[in-house]
């Protein structure tokens, strides 16, 4: 996982299914339009159809998107996908991070929590190599 962007946007009051995976890759940066015919948001709602039935992993021509997607922007959204930590890539297959969204957003949270305990432990080095207070200890141990 490279970068994850994460976006401020209020989850819907709905209790479709559709709409959260919308909200979902709008979150994660995948998606800008709020409409089920994103690319984004179609290959993440096979995604979580295929990890909870068989899951066993897609090939960008397993996706099936519709004929007018040429399989490079499959490919670039895949990628994007990956980058965002929710997919995962074995070989030529693609595959949800985890077997179920639930466990893919709890695993991601964990490897931020991991780089933001880093960047803790590696400023208060810093601060001590400047001689400067600790002042926030409270928060640090908040996060573990």
């Amino acid at each position: 996982m490279e970068k994850i962007v994460i976006r401020v946007i209020e989850r819907p009051s709905s209790e479709n299914p559709e709409k959260i995976i919308e909200w979902f890759c709008m979150v994660f940066g995948l998606s800008d339009k709020d409409n089920s015919n994103d690319i984004g948001v179609q290959i993440l709602k096979k995604f979580i159809m295929n990890s909870t039935s068989s899951g066993s992993g897609l090939s960008s021509s397993d996706l099936k998107l519709s004929p007018r997607v040429p399989k490079s922007t499959a490919i670039y959204h895949l990628n994007r996908f990956i980058s965002s930590g929710l997919i995962v890539k074995k070989g030529r297959k693609y595959y949800l991070r985890a077997t179920n969204l639930l466990r893919a957003i709890e695993e991601i949270e964990y490897d931020i929590n991991k780089e933001f305990q880093k960047m803790l432990d590696t400023a208060i080095e810093f601060d001590k190599m400047l001689n400067m207070p600790k002042k926030s200890a409270r928060i640090r141990r908040r996060l573990r």
